[in-house]
């Protein structure tokens, strides 16, 4: 599994990460289609609140048809992340309502048994994250 936390809302990042992790999947599926069809990339919500599971399906499935979306309670939220050690807070109410869920960018690639293998270089483009994906899972 590909492990990434983040949320639907966020203007910059998580949008950017989870098309990079798009892009890897669609890498693999061209130069490694046993590899690619073994993996499946997660996106966990850090915002249970807004990111209701449909919202969640409609985000992840405009990156790869195979990112499966994860919501849940906030409790159940909390309890995951403090698995993964992922910080998440929400910031400051912007005008018309809105707000900002400050959060940690990590992509953990996570063995069959569900232990962590390494952290992804999301933030280095697809060709990089297949290569490391390439490069830890056997």
């Amino acid at each position: 599994r590909i492990m990434y936390f983040g949320y639907t809302f966020c203007p910059d990042v998580c949008p950017t990460d989870m098309q990079t992790i798009g892009g890897a999947m669609k890498l693999l599926e061209a130069s490694d289609p046993a590899l690619a069809a073994r993996l499946v990339p997660i996106f966990v919500t850090v915002d249970p609140t807004r990111d209701t599971p449909a919202v969640v399906k409609q985000f992840v499935t405009a990156f790869h048809p195979r990112i499966v979306g994860l919501t849940g309670s906030p409790a159940a939220i909390e309890t995951v992340k403090k698995e993964f050690a992922i910080f998440s807070a929400k910031g400051d109410a912007a005008p018309g309502g809105g707000y900002l869920v400050n959060h940690s960018r990590q992509a953990y690639l996570m063995d069959p048994d569900g232990k962590p293998l390494a952290l992804l270089p999301q933030d280095k483009g697809p060709q990089a994250l297949a290569d490391d994906i390439k490069r830890w899972a056997r």
